[in-house]
């Protein structure tokens, strides 16, 4: 990976923003989905080129790796074989030698490492793009939260928030008297000065009825009720009783009136 691609994949990292609406309540749904699709299509994009850095790093180690074996025996071998090298009476100065010698595979190496040290940087970039993107995700889900519990709660569309002069006419009363300092003779003042409604006039109230008294009969009398009522019932009228009223003959053969008189006077 050259200095050109690094450029490249700093520019579009920086394409790879998400900017979230203050008040995503009053666009609806359809604006939260959308920005969700949008924020998952940028951490694929950021994924991608995090696999992209990845690759690109493990050929280089693996480079790396090959040629760190290639130069040690190549190392070896200058210190074993080469005369102009164990001539030198100290071993140090020999090192320095057979490096001086490899002085080319050392540069590739090094050359080698730098590009690694270079991906690392754009690593860290993509990866702090990547949890950005994330931490955005998880902002418009918290976005969506807040307005399912608004439309659960009852509230509607738009904006709930209370200015600065609803909540002092709310945590204040008449003459700008502060709510929460109010005691038990300031609202007793409040309440006598306030005017008094006009009078309403009660409608009349009908007189009660009198109550109906019923007196109950006399114990004697009630007594005595049933004992007369057993006397007419016992004593029956008898023959010369019925004769003596209709004026016929009664038992003993005497004539009292006659029928015919009756009849007549009608």
């Amino acid at each position: 990976m050259n200095l050109d691609r690094i450029k490249a994949i700093y520019t579009e990292l920086e394409q790879y923003e998400i900017k979230l609406d203050p008040d995503p309540v009053s666009r609806g749904p359809r604006y939260l989905q959308g920005l969700i699709a949008t924020c998952r299509n940028h951490l694929n994009m950021v994924s991608r080129v995090l696999l992209e850095v990845h690759q690109e790093k493990q050929h280089l180690a693996r480079d790396i790796r090959a040629r760190e074996v290639a130069f040690q025996v190549s190392f070896d071998v200058l210190l074993a074989n080469d005369e102009r090298i164990r001539r030198l009476p100290n071993i140090e100065d020999r090192k320095s030698t057979a490096k001086v010698f490899l002085r080319d595979e050392i540069q590739g190496i090094e050359n080698l490492k730098s590009e690694i040290q270079d991906l690392e940087f754009v690593e860290k970039a993509v990866r702090h793009r990547h949890r950005e993107l994330s931490a955005t995700m998880g902002e418009i889900k918290l976005q969506k939260s807040l307005i399912a519990t608004e439309i659960s709660t009852g509230a509607m569309y738009g904006d709930e928030r209370e200015t600065g002069e609803r909540q002092y006419a709310d945590r204040h009363g008449p003459g700008g008297i502060s709510v929460d300092t109010l005691d038990e003779e300031e609202l007793s003042k409040i309440f006598d000065s306030e005017p008094a409604g006009p009078e309403v006039a009660e409608p009349p109230v009908a007189p009660a009825a009198p109550p109906v008294v019923v007196q109950a009969p006399a114990p004697e009398a009630a007594a005595a009720a049933p004992a007369s009522t057993a006397t007419v019932n016992a004593s029956a009228p008898t023959e010369e009783d019925v004769a003596s009223f209709l004026g016929t003959p009664d038992t003993t053969g005497s004539v009292t009136d006659n029928f015919d008189d009756v009849f007549a006077n009608l």
